[in-house]
């Protein structure tokens, strides 16, 4: 970590943003098995209206905009981290030799997070990624961002070309979808409930389930990292972009939204169609970088501000200084309260608004905490381990 005289508080902000609105997308993973978290119909508690309510608004507003967020920001660190690639770098000298025993020891981290803790971990597809856009960190903002928006529109290309080849195949037999997936589900959360280590061999199988993705995965976390590097050497995210151009980037995400709102809303309102339901997932997905950066402007915005809005990133940032050791956080406490054999035991009991009911306790927890640690410590605990471990001796005290 750095000083902080030389901390970008936009920059803090917007890691306290991502880890918090990351937490609300993943509370259904970490109360059920992977068959039923992401369902709708096989949901154990129905889609009655405030358990869509929560659902909607999860799957419109936050869902896909804060890991891409969180994406963006960690590409920004390859540089920010490892400086100019050059011949300093070489044979584990100078800054580059300590970004990538950061990124070693980061997979490391999200390895043991994985199999151990959640299966839903980002830490190891993030250091993979982060491999190779630290070769690509002393490009140019142009370059960066032709890339990875070259690739980005590469995977929405396939994303819509896989939503036309399902509109014209037969349609699913959804009764025997959903049967199939609450079967499942049944299974994973009996030994969930199981003890300690029940749920940690189901919760290791889940994570392998995952491992197939991790090349899918890469690619699409290698654009957004190049991306978010592109942006930062344009200014966005540093508060440094003109107003006007932050008043595109909110536009366009705004409207990206609306987008996105509009076969969600049919999905709930219109009883439930598949085809909606495909139509907003991927949709969903091809427009998350714009309306994530229109999250950013909006951030940027009241960064500059006075009065309220200034207040608004002032809050998030010592929670995004933190945001390892609280993305870590969120897991132990997640688990503490629902896997067997780890705490309260309450898995698969607890309906969508519950679920969300424990994130907004968490995240006034996370605030306060975060805000507490660091008038008295420089960084997080385990920003300070992970510093250690891939630069030496830190000092941890103010």
């Amino acid at each position: 970590m750095a000083a902080d005289k030389d901390r970008i508080i936009l920059l803090d902000a917007l890691r306290g943003l991502g880890v918090l609105g990351i937490l609300l997308c993943n509370a259904p993973g970490f109360a059920f098995p992977m068959a039923l978290s992401d369902s709708v119909r096989a949901w154990p508690f129905g889609a009655g209206p405030e358990t869509m309510s929560v659902w909607l608004v999860t799957q419109w507003l936050f869902q896909r905009k804060f890991v891409t967020l969180f994406s963006m920001l960690f590409g920004i660190s390859m540089f920010l981290v490892g400086g100019e690639k050059g011949p300093v770098s070489q044979g584990g000298a100078g800054k580059g030799g300590v970004l990538y025993r950061r990124l070693g020891w980061l997979a490391v981290f999200g390895i043991v997070h994985g199999f151990a803790i959640w299966w839903g971990d980002v830490l190891l597809s993030y250091a993979l990624a982060g491999f190779a856009v630290a070769q690509a960190r002393s490009w140019s903002a142009r370059k960066l961002l032709s890339w990875g928006i070259g690739l980005w529109i590469a995977f929405s290309l396939l994303i819509i070309g896989g939503l036309s080849a399902l509109a014209f195949s037969p349609p699913a037999d959804l009764a025997v979808e959903t049967a199939r997936e609450a079967a499942q589900g049944a299974a994973a959360i009996a030994a969930y409930r199981g003890d300690f280590m029940q749920s940690l061999a189901i919760n290791a199988g889940e994570r392998l389930e995952n491992l197939p993705y991790e090349p899918i995965i890469f690619l699409l976390t290698t654009a957004l990292m190049m991306i978010g590097l592109g942006a930062y050497k344009k200014g966005v995210f540093t508060g440094a972009a003109s107003g006007r151009n932050y008043g595109v980037l909110i536009a366009v995400g705004l409207a990206a939204l609306a987008l996105v709102g509009w076969p969600h809303f049919a999905f709930v309102l219109n009883g439930m169609q598949e085809r909606d339901l495909r139509l907003a997932e991927g949709l969903q997905t091809v427009t998350a970088p714009l309306t994530t950066l229109a999250y950013v402007g909006l951030m940027a915005l009241a960064a500059r501000s006075t009065g309220f809005w200034r207040k608004i990133p002032a809050v998030l940032a010592p929670v995004g200084q933190m945001a390892f050791t609280n993305y870590i956080a969120q897991s132990l406490m997640m688990t503490a309260i629902f896997y067997g054999g780890r705490g309260l035991g309450l898995y698969a009991r607890l309906d969508r608004p519950a679920l969300a009911l424990i994130v907004v306790a968490l995240w006034i927890a996370q605030v306060l905490w975060s805000r507490w640690w660091l008038a008295r410590f420089s960084m997080g605990p385990l920003e300070w381990i992970w510093r250690r471990l891939y630069r030496g001796p830190t000092r941890l005290r103010l």
